[in-house]
């Protein structure tokens, strides 16, 4: 049986994703704001996270970048869930380390089906490759966004 963390403010939220959480057989922890939920992933027990974006304080989002940075939780699957939806959002998200994005309303099937294709792909080997992979490429694409911002040198030019 696996742990999930469910961080969300809205009592309410999280009670709904308990109950289809339980009833799919998974042992839940809650969190209503980021510290207290960085402050149980960081504790260990914990399979996988659901992180509202939108939380007091520090966000979803923002509490994703940290699990990444990590090394006890850089692994650790991720979904983000969010009743606001804007491509920006999505896209932050997932450049913050969330391996899934899930918009509300949602329907308990396709969520727990999220959440356990995100566990099937628990840390290994090949998920530390991916993950290796998944860093360095976005490396590179910050290096080739900063080099984009830098002004060209001066070219000399050629004499025939």
């Amino acid at each position: 049986m696996s742990t999930v963390l469910i961080a969300d403010d809205d009592a309410d939220h999280r009670e709904l994703l308990t109950l289809a959480l339980h009833r799919a057989g998974h042992e839940v922890v809650t969190a209503e704001h980021a510290r207290d939920a960085l402050a149980a992933l960081l504790a260990g027990g914990i399979d996988a996270a659901l992180l509202d974006v939108r939380m007091p304080g520090e966000s979803g989002i923002e509490l994703c970048r940290k699990l990444r940075a990590e090394p006890a939780t850089a692994l650790l699957p991720v979904m983000l869930i969010s009743a606001d939806v804007n491509d920006q959002r999505i896209l932050a998200a997932l450049q913050a380390g969330a391996d899934d994005f899930l918009t509300k309303p949602f329907h308990r099937a396709e969520l727990c089906t999220r959440l356990e294709n995100l566990m099937v792909r628990k840390p290994g080997t090949v998920r530390k490759s991916a993950t290796a992979a998944a860093a360095a490429a976005m490396a590179a694409t910050r290096a080739v966004r900063a080099a984009a911002v830098r002004t060209p040198e001066p070219r000399s030019r050629r004499t025939a």
